[in-house]
Order: C-alpha cells, then sequence, then structure tokens
C-alpha cells in the first residue's frame, strides 16, 4: 500500500506536467524533477533512518510510519484539489520521508519472520505484491488523469486523488496491524548527529566484504528501473494515446517484475543464487535494445517492456536477498538504509541525466531505451564480480573455522 501511494502521487504528478494542468511548468523532462522529489528524502534521512530500525522494534517503525501517511495523503489531494502544484510536491517530500524510514524497517523484518532458507522466497512474495501495489497505483493515476484533464472544469473528478491516496493509506494501516510483535536486535545502538557520518562508516565496513558489490548492484537496477519509467510516462505522445493507455504500459511492467521476482524466488529454492541475476541481466539489456531500436508500435512497445520487467526481476531478487542475509543482524537495518541511499543515489543521479539530456532526443525519447540497455549490460557485469567476491568471503571464513 506505501509502493501504491507512491506510485499514484508520483504518476499522477508526472503526467501533470507532461501534459496536464501543470503542462510545461517544469521544461521538457520536467517529470525528471518529479522523480527527484521522490528520491532526495531516502539520500538525505537514510543515516538515522537504519539506525533507528536497529535500535527499536521493527513493527513499531512500522506501524508509526503507516499513522503519519494518513495526513500526508489529505495534504496530496488537497494540492490537486485546488491546483497548487507546489502544495502537492511538498505532499510528495513529506510522503517519500515517510517511506525513507519505513523501508529499512519492513526489508529487514522479513529475516526475523521467515527461517534464513525461505528468505529468497519471501522476497519473490514480498516483490510480487509490492509490484501488484505499484501496478495499481499507476492504473489508478491514469483513470484519475484521464477524468481530470476530460472534465476541464473544477468538479467531482478533483476529489478522486485525495480519495484515493487517503484510501490507500488507511488500508496500509489496517493491513500493518497484523504484523507479528518483533523485540528491538540491538537497543543499544547510537542513533547518529549526523546522518552522513553513518553512511560513511557503513560503507566503510561494506567495503570489507561483498556487500558493496551487492550494494551497487542493486543500485544500478533502480537506476536502470528510474530511466525506463521517466520515459515511459512520456510515450503517450509518441504512440498517440491517452494517460491510461500509458499506465497500462506502467502497470505491464509491474506486473512481469513481479513475475520475475516470483520465479526467481522460487528457482533459488532454499538458498541464493546469484547465476539467476546474470541470465536475468542480459535477457533485460536485450528487451531494452530491441524497445529502443523496433519500429514505433503500442504493440510492440508493451511485449518488450514485459520481457524487461519479467528479465528485471528475475535480477533483482538473489541481490536483495544477499543485501539481507550477509549484514550482522544487530547492523541489518543501517546497512539496508545505506544500501538504500546508495540506490537513491544513482536514481537521483538518473533523474537529473534524464532531465538535462532529454531535450537532445526531440520527439524520440524512445532511443534513451538503448542507453538503458548499455546500463543492463553493467548490471551484467557487476553479477560476475559480486559472484567472486562472495566465493572469496566464504573461502576465508572456511579456512579461518579450520
Amino acid at each position: 500500500m506505501g509502493a501504491a501511494n507512491d506510485n499514484i502521487l508520483k504518476t499522477l504528478l508526472s503526467f501533470a506536467v507532461v501534459r496536464g494542468m501543470w503542462e510545461g511548468k517544469l521544461g521538457p523532462g520536467g517529470q525528471g524533477l518529479i522523480a527527484l522529489c521522490l528520491f532526495l528524502p531516502f539520500i538525505l534521512f537514510s543515516g538515522w533512518a537504519g539506525p533507528l530500525a536497529d535500535r527499536y522494534s521493527k513493527r513499531s517503525i512500522a506501524v508509526t510510519m503507516k499513522w503519519i501517511e494518513i495526513p500526508l495523503a489529505v495534504l496530496g489531494g488537497i494540492g490537486f484539489l485546488i491546483g497548487n502544484f507546489w502544495l502537492t510536491a511538498i505532499a510528495m517530500l513529506a510522503l517519500a520521508t515517510q517511506s525513507t524510514f519505513f523501508g529499512p524497517a519492513k526489508y529487514g523484518m522479513i529475516p526475523e519472520i521467515v527461517a534464513k532458507d525461505f528468505v529468497s522466497k519471501a522476497n519473490g512474495l514480498l516483490n510480487m505484491f509490492t509490484n501488484i501495489a505499484v501496478i495499481a497505483g499507476m492504473l489508478i493515476a491514469g483513470m484519475i488523469s484521464v477524468q481530470i484533464q476530460d472534465d476541464g472544469v473544477k468538479g467531482v473528478y478533483d476529489y478522486l486523488p485525495g480519495i484515493a491516496l487517503l484510501g490507500v493509506a488507511v488500508l496500509g494501516l489496517l493491513a500493518i496491524m497484523w504484523l507479528p510483535a518483533l523485540p528491538p536486535v540491538e537497543p543499544n545502538t547510537k542513533i547518529p548527529v549526523n546522518g552522513f557520518t553513518a553512511y560513511i562508516t557503513t560503507i566503510k565496513e561494506m567495503c570489507k566484504s561483498p556487500l558493496i558489490y551487492c550494494a551497487i548492484a542493486w543500485a544500478n537496477f533502480y537506476l536502470l528501473a528510474t530511466v525506463v519509467l521517466l520515459v515511459v510516462v512520456e510515450l503517450g505522445v509518441l504512440l498517440d494515446v491517452n494517460d491510461q493507455k500509458v499506465s497500462y504500459l506502467l502497470a505491464a511492467i509491474g506486473v512481469s517484475v513481479g513475475l520475475g521476482s516470483l520465479f526467481s524466488g522460487f528457482m533459488s529454492r532454499n538458498g541464493i543464487r546469484i547465476k539467476l541475476s546474470r541470465v536475468g541481466a542480459v535477457l533485460m539489456s536485450a528487451s531494452l535494445f530491441v524497445a529502443g531500436i523496433l519500429p514505433v508500435s503500442y504493440a510492440l512497445m508493451l511485449t518488450s517492456l514485459i520481457l524487461m520487467g519479467f528479465f528485471a526481476g528475475m535480477y533483482a531478487v538473489p541481490i536483495q536477498s544477499l543485501m539481507q542475509l550477509l549484514p550482522k543482524p544487530e547492523s541489518r537495518g543501517r546497512i539496508l538504509a545505506t544500501a538504500n541511499a546508495i540506490s537513491f543515489a544513482f536514481m537521483a543521479v538518473g533523474s537529473l541525466l534524464y532531465w538535462a539530456c532529454r531535450p537532445l532526443f526531440n520527439d524520440s525519447p524512445q532511443y534513451i531505451f538503448i542507453f538503458c540497455g548499455i546500463i543492463g549490460v553493467v548490471c551484467w557485469g557487476m553479477t560476475f564480480r559480486l559472484h567472486q567476491s562472495v566465493n572469496e568471503s566464504e573461502n576465508k571464513r572456511s579456512n579461518s573455522l579450520q
């Protein structure tokens, strides 16, 4: 539900600056700046979010964040109702900040809830359901965007963003009450005064293990996803379809990522198979190259994006599982938060580059998919280094035990 709300608000804002009520307000590629607003809080505040997840009960943090989401959803709805872009952007920044503190608690609790042998399967299921929520958010945003544009004047449809955001927030709060009680993992964890010092300390710690390669491989995945979604939002004009049909493309990516994640989780059985990430990266890149080169067609674009999403899900799950299992339990929240910050830094760079470079492609944004394919090749290369680093770490541990 948290992923759904983030995507309802982000997608609505993106459509609004591309060809909606705030068209042209941020210039060509303005949706890149919208995405940047969503990413900045993760970079700025993850240094505190991680230690908090280690020091306090992850369930308590998660429930608190869900209560905070409700007034923020109302604020975003008011922004659309009165036509105030900046109020809506502030609501999205605040909602992203709430998600920043929710993330380490959510991902960090997986190894606390399920046995080690089931972590890959649990992540496959988590990614699948998260993507279902993302899909729902994108579809809802597409339908609302069309209704607002067709309405033309102030009317009942202007209440739809607020109703959707508030309804999803309430559902999320109700759902999270079913979480089991979880005690703090490390109550003596110190909360840093300067969150960025926590990044530096944690990154130094990660550099001594395969975690740093894992974090970079994870960040590359999110960099690619960011740029792909920014391109897809713009395809309405190129394909001559409305925002609702564009939302179908976004939803198709979400469905296929979820299915790919589920497939990868169950193919991993009771372990973690980096080879699945390697195969996924190669086929993900091939799908993106096809999307950028083939003639412009809604059916061809839809097929390419579905394949890309499925293979992206295959790539992500083994890496995500490693990120959860490699850290010591008492530092898991801090390391996951730092890895999140690295990922969102990559995403922020991708958003800024998209905004800066988008005018170079004029009326042919589909060619950006070719550059996304190159990012996919980098992801493929990272899987080799990650595999090598994990093997070296296991050999050292085995030798020390002997």
